[in-house]
């Protein structure tokens, strides 16, 4: 039972944190872009982090409903490979699957300059590229994130 009740709050924490990080990270890029055209941004970024947030934080929620003790340097372990994982795919698949859903189930879009589709292989190359170049800024973020995530199982007592 106590395993459920990690993957429930994995789940929720994991959706949360999508919506929030997607929202503040849209936030900033369209203030550094030079002015904000729409207070929640495009709705295909939403769709390229939901998955991966959802699905590591309901792993970690598995792992840690196990495991009462966790090191210091198992919980950087974790950090650096969750990060790799939310970014790789929020780079590459995220992108790709977000468009495929907010354009109607298809990659092509009509624009007025006739039909045009997406850069699969830009994205899936440069999504790679920017996940390990930007794996020293992430995985610190990662951590502080899987801590407090570590701190809410202890608050609800998940730990057996």
């Amino acid at each position: 039972m106590k395993i459920i009740k990690g993957i429930m709050i994995g789940i929720i924490f994991g959706l949360i944190l999508s919506f929030c990080i997607s929202f503040m990270f849209i936030l900033i890029a369209q203030g550094l872009a030079g002015g904000f055209t729409s207070l929640f941004g495009e709705r295909w970024f939403y769709f390229a982090t939901i998955l991966p947030f959802i699905f590591t934080f309901a792993i970690l929620g598995f792992y840690f409903a196990k495991r009462e003790n966790v090191s210091n340097k198992k919980l950087w372990l974790l950090s650096l490979i969750s990060a790799l994982f939310i970014t790789l795919f929020s780079g590459t698949f995220g992108p790709l699957f977000g468009e495929f859903i907010v354009r109607g189930g298809s990659i092509r879009t009509y624009t007025a300059n006739g039909y045009t589709s997406v850069n699969v292989e830009g994205v899936l190359i440069w999504g790679t590229i920017y996940a390990f170049i930007l794996l020293p800024l992430t995985t610190p973020l990662s951590r502080m994130l899987i801590q407090a995530f570590f701190e809410l199982l202890k608050r609800y007592k998940v730990f057996k």
